[in-house]
């Protein structure tokens, strides 16, 4: 086997192994594709979810509460005014 014949069994070895390794790593680089792909569209129904239970939270546990405490609130700020207009009341009563 002279040289050059040597040299021309490497180069077809060295293409068929560059085709091969082309391929293989084409089909891993589609199988991790679908494989995130996958993921992704689970990790969205799960956002989907998260943001349907908020929602739902929002509406029916928040707002109520909100709306309790700007009551509580009003009424403690009535009380506050009250006890202090008898404060008030008591002072000058007494220094007359």
């Amino acid at each position: 086997m002279s040289l050059a014949e040597l040299r021309d069994l490497f180069i077809i070895i060295f293409a068929v192994l560059g085709i091969g390794a082309t391929i293989f790593f084409t089909v891993i680089a589609f199988l991790i594709f679908r494989r995130t792909l996958a993921i992704l569209n689970t990790g969205k129904t799960i956002v989907s979810n998260i943001r349907s239970i908020t929602t739902a939270v929002s509406h029916d546990v928040v707002k109520p509460l909100v709306s309790i405490a700007g009551v509580v609130q009003g009424i403690a700020k009535v009380l506050d005014f009250i006890s202090d207009r008898r404060k008030e009341g008591r002072k000058g009563g007494r220094g007359e």
